[in-house]
């Protein structure tokens, strides 16, 4: 049974041994050195993968397959020859009449529940075979006992490589992330640091290694890290003297019910907010100037004026009545400009309380002010980074804000508050508002200064009354828009429709448009929108609402109108009443905002 084919085999094919052989080979020179017998160990191939004396000599080469090592991996039992080759198991080897073995002990290798081979105790000598069969069970026993610790050494061995395999790939994961990771033990001791966190953080991977975290991050203290959900911060660094600002998540990692053994803190730098701003802003469909509508002649010179500027980098200001579109002629000039892949940030100075518009749009630093989040907060300016800062309705800002507004757009940087360094910011302003602002800036109201800055570009918007032509061309639009989406099916206006439409004298604009169409539609019940679905402020049209004056550039507000503007407001007062209520129902009549009907009743003092 010990001859053997002349054809080596070796690297020909891999096994479950093979895999092992070294741990094998330490085996079997143990087992020879114990027992003083030959140790061979053979794959499911019969191949010779490791052995003492003859088989160390042939490791590499095969075993015919009639040997009783071939039936003991067939059968899966230990097999003892005591008397080769008369043995009843030798009956059937081809090499029995030129076999010099003197006794054998041949045991089944399984591992994970397959043959992986066998191992043969061998006696080549009178003295050996007394040895191995004087104690034929001990040595069986002993035997089985080895092949179950090559088996464990297989899987021990594939645990590893699996857990090697697992590490590797938790490595290329961690470290293709943009975000900064640490990992950190029960007492806040950074063991673990992916590359980007050592990009960002400017230093080594190994220096972040076995540092405590408020090294790098002070204010990460135990309170922080005793909290046992996610916690998002805003917080700093302080590497290298380098004070560096950072949004930041820490998750405990606990077990169930059990308290936190450690965490894992993700940060990303302050700047890259603009940038994430700019890419779901890229998600989105551009606005550009196709997509407004109108094609009177004023709206065309309006949109023509705005398209010849979108390419420079000049403030733009805006001026319209409300309702006309300002945001979006803003929109279209950031989209067609070569800002279109930075930030569109909208910011509307009326709707934003004086008390936080200045931390809202400058930022602010920790403890600037009670409440004040841990780390600061960033300003829209910042935020604005790359890209356009739209500031609507920048008439109705506060003066004392004005001076730091025009301080920020000259120098192209900004303090927050409670900051002592400024903060650098590339960015394009767009103002816009529905007042006079020449007027205001003259007499007073409005720094002159800043309203020079702001308007180096003017732009007009025209209000609705002044190109009532092109409202066909909106309503068929509105009804498209309104339609689906309230599942209704309108096809278009009836007869006399247009006509009250266009007699109307839209102070609210297009948007106050817009709102009556949605109106209609809501209540329509046939293809057609009839008069009777307008609402009653359009439908009569001899009560057609008022003028809104404010935004109408300078000179052209005559006082007669003001008057007549004024005795039509106060008789819708009497007709809706004073109550919060009447107000909110007169301001949608009229299509505008509440906010909007209280600024014209303060203007024409009847405000009550």
């Amino acid at each position: 049974m010990t001859y053997l084919q002349e054809s080596p085999r070796s690297g020909t094919h891999t096994s479950m041994l093979m895999e092992v052989r070294g741990f094998a080979q330490a085996v079997a020179d143990a087992i020879a050195s114990v027992i003083g017998v030959e140790v061979g160990m053979v794959d499911e191939h019969l191949l010779i993968v490791v052995g003492s004396g003859k088989y160390a000599r042939n490791i590499g080469r095969v075993l015919p397959k009639d040997t009783v090592s071939a039936q003991v991996m067939l059968g899966g039992q230990t097999m003892v020859i005591a008397n080769p080759p008369v043995d009843d198991l030798c009956r059937a080897c081809l090499q029995k009449d030129t076999c010099t073995d003197a006794a054998d002990i041949i045991s089944p290798l399984v591992i994970d529940g397959k043959t992986a081979g066998c191992v043969l105790l061998v006696a080549c000598t009178p003295e050996q075979k007394a040895t191995l069969i004087g104690e034929t069970q001990r040595w069986v026993d002993f035997l089985e006992k080895m092949t179950q610790l090559i088996a464990r050494a297989f899987n021990e061995r594939q645990k590893t490589e699996t857990m090697a395999a697992l590490a590797r790939q938790y490595d290329t994961v961690i470290n293709s992330v943009q975000e900064g990771i640490l990992a950190l033990d029960d007492y806040g001791t950074i063991n673990q640091a992916n590359q980007a966190a050592a990009r960002l953080l400017r230093v080594a991977g190994d220096y972040l290694i076995s540092r405590p975290i408020t090294d790098v991050f002070p204010q990460i203290d135990a309170d922080l890290l005793r909290a046992s959900e996610t916690t998002e911060l805003e917080t700093f660094s302080n590497v290298g003297g380098r004070r560096v600002y950072w949004l930041g998540r820490i998750n405990p990692i606990a077990g169930k019910g059990s308290p936190p053994h450690g965490y894992v803190l993700t940060f990303r730098g302050i700047e890259e907010i603009p940038r994430l701003v700019a890419s779901y802003m890229r998600s989105e469909r551009p606005f550009t100037f196709e997509d407004i509508l109108g094609s009177s002649p004023v709206v065309l010179e309006a949109k023509r004026v705005a398209r010849s500027i979108a390419g420079g980098d000049s403030t733009v200001l805006i001026q319209g009545e409300s309702g006309t579109g300002k945001e979006l002629f803003a929109r279209a000039i950031h989209f067609e400009s070569p800002r279109r892949k930075g930030s569109f940030v909208a910011v509307n100075c009326a709707a934003i309380p004086e008390a936080i518009l200045e931390s809202e749009l400058f930022g602010y630093e920790e403890g600037a002010f009670t409440g004040a989040k841990r780390g600061g907060k960033p300003g829209k300016f910042e935020l604005a980074q790359d890209g356009t800062l739209f500031l609507d309705e920048i008439g109705d800002m506060p003066l004392h804000l004005q001076a730091k507004l025009l301080r920020a757009i000259e120098e192209r940087q900004v303090d927050r508050l409670g900051g002592r360094q400024p903060v650098p910011v590339n960015i394009r302003v767009i103002a816009a508002t529905n007042k006079d602002l020449r007027r205001l800036a003259l007499s007073g109201e409005f720094r002159l200064d800043l309203y020079y800055r702001l308007a180096v570009i003017p732009i007009s918007i025209p209000p609705l009354r002044e190109h009532k032509a092109d409202i066909p061309e909106y309503a068929a639009h509105f009804i498209r828009k309104y339609a689906p989406a309230l599942g209704k099916r309108v096809e278009g206006v009836a007869p006399g429709v247009l006509k009250a439409l266009t007699e109307y004298s839209w102070p609210g604009n297009i948007r106050e448009l817009a709102n009556a169409l949605e109106y209609a539609v809501n209540l329509v019940k046939e293809p057609l929108i009839g008069v009777d679905s307008l609402p009653g402020s359009v439908a009569r049209t001899e009560s057609a609402g008022f003028p809104v004056l404010e935004s109408r550039p300078a000179g052209q507000a005559s006082f007669g109108r003001r008057a007549i503007a004024r005795e039509e407001l106060k008789a819708m007062l009497d007709k809706f009443g004073t109550s919060t209520r009447a107000k909110e129902a007169m301001a949608a009549a009229l299509g505008i905002s509440r906010a909007t009907l209280y600024r014209k009743l303060k203007e024409y003092d009847l405000y009550q």
